[in-house]
This record gives C-alpha cells, structure tokens and sequence, in this order.
C-alpha cells in the first residue's frame, strides 16, 4: 500500500515562502492499493495538481474514488479545478458516509459551489460521469476487495474518519476530529492495531484549549491515539494555516521525541509498506 500527499493544510490554502517545507494546498490524499486501485481522501485544494498527474497516463481501473471526510470548504475546493472531472473518459464516484442519517445532497452541495456566484463555469461542464453516494453501513467490502470501515467524529457539521484494510495491510485517516479533555474511544478503536494513522493535528497542544468547540486535536493527541490504539506509523496532517515551516519543525521535533516513529505530513510525502 502507498500514500501520497497532496495537500496536507487546514481551513484555507497558503502561498507564502516560509510554508513550502510541510505545503500550502488543502487536504487531499492519494492512495495505491496492493492491487494498482487508487482512491483520493479529500479533495481539497491539493486536488488539482493531482489531477494534472492523473490525466497523463491511462486509468485502468473502472472507478475512480474520491473519498471523503466531510464537505467544508478546505475538503472540496479543488474539486472544480479537478481536470480528470472535464474528461469523457473518468468515471468518478464522490463517496462520503451518511452514518448519522442526516438529510443531505452530495451532489447538490457540489453543484452549489460551482454556481456562477461563486465559479466561471457549472458542474454540468464536467464530461466525466460523476456519481455522488451516501452509504449509511458502518462497514463495507468495495469493488476492488478493500473494507472500509467508518467513524463519526466530533466536528462542526459531524466529519467522519476511515480505515482502510487490504492483502493485511491496515491505513486509518482521521482528520478534522476534536476529541475535548478525554480521548474519542471510538477513534481510538478505529486506529486499533493500523499500519499508518493520519491524523488531524491542527494546533499546538497550548492552544488547543483555547480552541474549543473548532473542531480539531493538537498533535499531542494525535500521538495519545496512536500509542493507545497500537498504531505502527502516525503521521500528522491538517496544519493549521497560521503555522509556518519554523514553528511546524519545532513541534514535530516535540512530537519525535515522544514518538519517533511519527512525522508531519509534507506535500509530495510519499509512504509505502
């Protein structure tokens, strides 16, 4: 199994040259199974340079999925800017847990943002065929041989994390989840035992206290999940966009000393085990 990062920052993307180290584009991931199945975790602004890499060589495979972990702003923005969305020849299936049976439209929420309001052009340009599904089953086997098993988690709006088992391979991505004064057990359960945990870890554990109610861990949580529930690898992702390259290397070296077998995520990171 592979990962990639594409985007590894939260709430807005940043263009300035001290956040070139760990990256400036919103949450997005790209994933390799054992068997050459790619799926996309998020499709935030990180998207589309994705996307300019996937349209130069052939797909092969008959679905392309875009996973996700809920549809603010930061997890959908690249996807008008997604070029494999502008060809015929994508079959693309945005795919985000309905667990809490809450009344939404995916699709329409992605046509909302490409209303010309907001965006030059509709969702109705997109030549690919586009499917949007909300499966509301706690776990399930895909169609490539995968079990994706599902967890709500505590954020404005509800986000939900993912874990990912293939050819005994374990990968768990939890972002935009605030546990508040004790651990989520339910987190902590769906990192049991994982190869690689992604986690949110969007503010210094000095400020998170000061943050509650926004939705996000500290990384010093993050590495409390990881030890808790057994977890092999732990990288940190969703940086908080006031975090320059400095401050980042200074906690990740906080974080390293607690746990060396963890790091925050950098774009174009590559992981493969």
């Amino acid at each position: 199994m592979k990962v990639k990062f594409y985007g590894t920052r939260g709430s807005i993307p940043v263009a300035e040259k001290n956040f070139m180290i760990y990256g400036g584009n919103t949450a997005c991931v790209l994933v390799t199974f054992d068997n050459g199945i790619q799926a996309i975790l998020d499709a935030g602004s990180g998207l589309r340079k994705l996307g300019q890499e996937l349209i130069k060589k052939p797909l092969t495979q008959a679905r392309l999925p875009i996973i996700l972990s809920h549809t603010h702003w930061d997890h959908i923005q690249g996807f008008p800017f997604f070029r494999p969305a502008y060809q015929t020849n994508f079959n693309i299936v945005v795919y985000m847990s309905n667990r809490n049976h809450q009344a939404r439209n995916l699709e329409e929420i992605f046509s909302k943002q490409m209303l010309n309001e907001y965006f030059p052009v509709g969702i109705e340009t997109m030549k690919a065929n586009l499917n949007f599904l909300e499966p509301e089953q706690e776990s399930s086997i895909t169609d490539w041989g995968a079990l994706i098993s599902v967890c709500q988690q505590n954020h404005p709006g509800i986000s939900y994390g993912y874990r990912f088992e293939y050819n005994g391979k374990i990968l768990v991505y939890c972002t935009d989840i605030e546990h508040g004064d004790t651990l989520d057990p339910k987190v902590v359960n769906l990192a049991r035992n994982a190869d690689l945990l992604i986690h949110d870890a969007h503010y210094t554990p000095e400020e998170l206290p000061g943050r509650k109610g926004w939705g996000h861990s500290s990384w010093l949580q993050a590495v409390e999940v990881a030890q808790q529930a057994n977890v092999k690898r732990l990288v940190l992702f969703h940086h908080n966009p006031d975090y320059d390259d400095d401050l980042l290397a200074v906690q990740e070296a906080k974080c390293r000393q607690i746990m060396p077998n963890a790091c925050f995520a950098r774009e174009s990171m590559e992981i493969t085990w």
